[in-house]
């Protein structure tokens, strides 16, 4: 019988390679030569889902760890376009601007944010990928609570993909107990410890659903930001003129915030949609004139 070196390491189960520091300096993982294209948030959020859609859009079919992957990718561009989106809104919306007077940004950020992206530093600590903060960040930077109920039920079937998704970060595409909690334990408790299995379709389906999610909130926002732009209450509100060519430049700093021009639809040219606020405000003036 062998006799073993007093020394013998008998945790060597593995073995194990040679180690190093593979994040000797990590800012040589990032493009600091890049810089923002000057498009609307949803035209960004367009270009990279595009982008996703190449790296599997021609194959045959898709592997469940590959299927994870880009989940978490369409997942990740869907927060990217809030934070975008509310950035752009601070930075443009008077209201928006001096709601956020009060709100706190890490020091950091004021010494190296530009003036255009520091506003995006109040969202540090928020993950978008759940209904509640999503809801949570309409109130507090556009002043909306009450969200309209086609939103509420958009917003519920996003946390059913961010459960999904949730599995994916955390456990490698298994469910776990709090996961199947959300998505109700009952029907889901014979899924508990399985992985997620995604088809091609199954995957397809889902990125077209978040691509209409993304349309939606970006058409809910803008409809926001124009609707109180006219309350007597509110202390920013725009003086309209009711004429395209006065309000125009006026109409342009919110139109150009949620406007594609990546869509395979382009958004309605400005005037088109400054006639249809016109001509809802003047209906709705008219309604209230007659039933006075």
């Amino acid at each position: 019988m062998a006799t073993l070196p007093f020394s013998a390491d008998y945790s060597a189960i593995t073995t194990i390679g040679a180690l190093g520091s593979p994040c000797t300096n990590t800012v040589d993982f990032f493009d600091c030569n890049h810089v923002e294209k000057s498009a609307s948030a949803i035209d960004t959020y367009i270009e990279n889902c595009k982008e996703i859609n190449k790296l599997w859009g021609s194959v045959a079919d898709v592997s469940p760890e590959f299927s994870r992957l880009l989940l978490l990718g369409y997942v990740s561009a869907i927060e990217s376009f809030l934070r975008s989106v509310f950035r752009s809104i601070i930075n443009t919306d008077a209201k928006a601007k001096a709601d956020a007077h009060s709100y706190v940004v890490p020091f950091g950020a004021v010494l190296y944010h530009s003036k255009e992206t520091v506003a995006e530093s109040l969202l540090e600590g928020i993950s978008f990928a759940g209904e509640q903060a999503i809801k949570s960040a309409i109130n507090k930077f556009l002043d909306c609570s009450n969200i309209p109920e086609d939103i509420k039920i958009m917003l519920e079937e996003f946390e059913k993909i961010c459960q999904m998704r949730h599995c994916c970060v955390h456990r490698f595409g298994k469910l776990g107990t709090q996961n199947g909690i959300s998505l109700g334990l009952e029907s889901h408790s014979k899924a508990l410890e399985k992985p997620l299995v995604l088809s091609k379709d199954a995957l397809g389906s889902i990125a077209s659903w978040l691509m209409s999610f993304a349309k939606a909130l970006n058409n809910f926002m803008f409809g926001v930001l124009l609707e109180r732009s006219t309350r007597e209450k509110n202390p920013y509100r725009i003086d309209w003129h009711w004429t395209y060519t006065r309000d125009r430049v006026k109409f342009l700093r919110i139109y150009q915030l949620f406007a594609t021009t990546k869509d395979g639809i382009h958004s309605p040219e400005a005037e088109i949609l400054y006639d249809r606020f016109r001509l809802a405000k003047q209906i709705r003036k008219n309604k209230i004139k007659n039933s006075a």
